[in-house]
């Protein structure tokens, strides 16, 4: 189970812009890595644990896909069951995801906005 977290139109927006946009471009970016990671760590705090392997790969996993675009998950065959199925924690993937959305939204407004 992987989850992106993605911007996108800022590629077409700045390539009309000045070297000012690229580095709006760059700060997007690290909110986006921030953010990515910020979800990924809470995910993990609220996934169930057996082994703790779940939530050790969900921690490990943040990786850049391309500028701009992010994604954090599990590579355990169970992880996908546990998100969807699980008697007392489901959802921690998906509720992490949830509160941070508009707090990831604000902080990408306030970077694009900087002088």
């Amino acid at each position: 189970m992987k989850i992106n977290v993605n911007i996108s139109g800022v590629d077409r927006a700045i390539s009309k812009l000045s070297r000012k946009a690229a580095d709006s471009k760059l700060r997007a970016d690290k909110v986006t890595e921030t953010y990515t990671r910020k979800m990924a760590n809470e995910s993990a705090g609220m996934s169930p644990v057996d082994t703790g392997a779940l939530r050790a790969s969900i921690v490990a996993s943040p990786r850049r896909i391309s500028s701009g675009t992010w994604e954090y998950g599990s590579n355990l065959s169970y992880a996908r069951r546990q998100e969807y199925e699980n008697a007392t924690n489901k959802g921690f993937i998906r509720k992490s995801v949830w509160r941070n959305r508009n707090p990831y939204r604000e902080a990408l407004r306030k970077e694009m906005t900087k002088k």
